[in-house]
């Protein structure tokens, strides 16, 4: 299972990292092609998620952390032991960094839930003032962040 968070972890990086390019090169020229899954050994893309009703209180936690990234002041203890070893002060950096470049946050829409690994990951479309990214993120049963990242 720390393999699969690992992989989670750096798809997030690279995610957010393609997406940072891709939008300050937006202006001056196409960006160059992304390397293939397979050289980047990314983990294959989720299942669509199933739509269902939203949880306040887990709507409330996506926009909180969302707005955290986004400002560089995320809450460690709001993460689990596993991701919190994995959370580098580069890949905050980098998130930071490329949420920032989305401008202020629009809204955020609850797109339903995928099951993989066993986990509930709970799909949010964040939309911004430059573009929008799906954050997707799963809790321990201790409410804990178990992962997070966006794509």
């Amino acid at each position: 299972m720390g393999r699969s968070r690992s992989t989670l972890i750096f798809a997030m990086v690279l995610c957010t990292g393609s997406f940072g390019a891709a939008a300050a090169l937006a202006q001056q020229a196409p960006p160059s092609p992304a390397p293939s899954a397979d050289a980047v050994g990314s983990p294959p893309p989720l299942p669509s998620p199933k739509p269902g009703p939203d949880s306040p209180v887990r709507h409330k936690l996506a926009v909180q952390q969302f707005l955290a990234w986004q400002s560089g002041v995320v809450d460690r203890t709001q993460y689990g032991d596993e991701i919190n070893t994995e959370l580098s002060d580069e890949v905050l950096d980098q998130g930071e960094k490329t949420l920032a470049n989305m401008g202020a946050l629009q809204s955020a829409v609850f797109l339903g839930t995928a099951r993989a690994k066993g986990l509930d990951i709970f799909v949010y479309k964040m939309t911004c003032e430059h573009g929008s990214v799906n954050m997707d993120f799963a809790l321990q049963p201790d409410g804990k962040i178990a992962l997070i990242f966006f794509e």
